[in-house]
């Protein structure tokens, strides 16, 4: 444990927990654009900047990569540090005049337009780099990157092409701040042909990296739920089988054992993908299949296997 006093609070962090970490768990509210608790601290935003004095240096921070230190001083409104934020926000807000993230805490700070002498833009992406952290480091698809520098630089797949690796999982959208990121799933994609329209089914479009995505349907309610692309990847890269996801997360059931039918042969606990069943020996020494309902994931392979038909998934009412 280390101690440090913030804004004149005497507070106790853990070693390794960040500036952002400790003020945040003690109350003490610091803005940021670029910070996700799921992500690797990135500092590029620079509003969550805060002054540290360590002995007799004093220098300007930012708080989500700065560590906790043993007997620093830290403060999060010091004129120096509220200068600093208001620089950030007017260039963001001549960069981006119509994001209401920007606007609001724009408005927080007094800014109501930026310095004369910045150049207005009508962007909506503000660089934060969540959307290509989450991919690189969360999905772990690395479909888009920065490109270009300086007043160039932007998100964009490679080469603006379609994003060959994205998964159409829609991290990206998820954690961008702005919204500016659109996915859309479409029931009845169409597409054009030299004979005519053809219908495709249901699709999954991410606007921003030309990703068109086939999605999988669930065999028990016929709804469509996740791009065919992520799940056969999914079942590649985890060795599941590929019924994996014939079954939409939320028509999933746990399977209960007919210990009537059940003979213990073992199959079912041999082909569960996630061990999930296990053979008990009962009060008569007769041997049955089990199934652990911490573990089920609910993907039916076990119903696949059993030669009885012992075990079943219960009607959803």
């Amino acid at each position: 444990m280390v101690n440090l006093t913030i804004d004149g609070k005497k507070i106790s962090a853990a070693d390794g927990e960040t500036l952002l970490q400790v003020a945040r768990d003690n109350g003490i509210q610091i803005p940021t654009l670029c910070s996700n608790d799921g992500l690797e601290p990135y500092g590029a935003c620079r509003l969550c900047v805060v002054e540290v004095q360590n002995g007799s240096m004093v220098t300007l921070e930012t708080a989500c990569t700065y560590p906790a230190a043993e007997g620093i001083k830290v403060r999060t409104d010091a004129p120096d540090v509220i200068k600093a934020r208001k620089l950030v926000l007017g260039l963001h807000l001549a960069r981006c005049p119509n994001v209401k993230l920007i606007k609001e805490l724009a408005a927080q700070y007094g800014i109501e337009k930026p310095a004369e002498h910045l150049r207005m833009e009508n962007e909506y992406c503000i660089l934060c780099g969540l959307c290509v952290r989450a991919c690189n480091e969360v999905v772990q698809a690395g479909a888009i990157s920065f490109c270009g520098s300086g007043k160039d630089k932007r998100v964009d797949s490679p080469f603006g092409l379609e994003a060959e690796d994205c998964i159409g999982c829609s991290s990206c959208a998820f954690v961008c701040p702005t919204g500016i990121i659109k996915v859309r799933d479409i029931e009845k994609a169409t597409e054009q042909m030299p004979a005519g329209e053809v219908e495709i089914g249901p699709e999954r479009i991410i606007e921003n990296w030309n990703r068109n995505l086939k999605l999988r349907t669930c065999k028990d309610s016929n709804n469509a739920y996740a791009p065919e692309f992520m799940l056969n990847r999914f079942c590649k890269t985890m060795d599941l089988p590929d019924q994996f996801f014939d079954i939409s997360p939320s028509y999933r059931e746990f399977p209960v054992v007919d210990e009537d039918l059940c003979v213990g042969c073992g199959a079912c606990s041999d082909e569960c993908p996630v061990g999930a069943i296990q053979l008990r020996e009962r009060e008569n020494k007769e041997v049955r299949s089990n199934i652990l309902t911490t573990h089920c994931c609910g993907c039916r392979t076990c119903t696949m296997y059993c030669v009885r038909s012992a075990i079943k998934v219960p009607e959803i009412a």
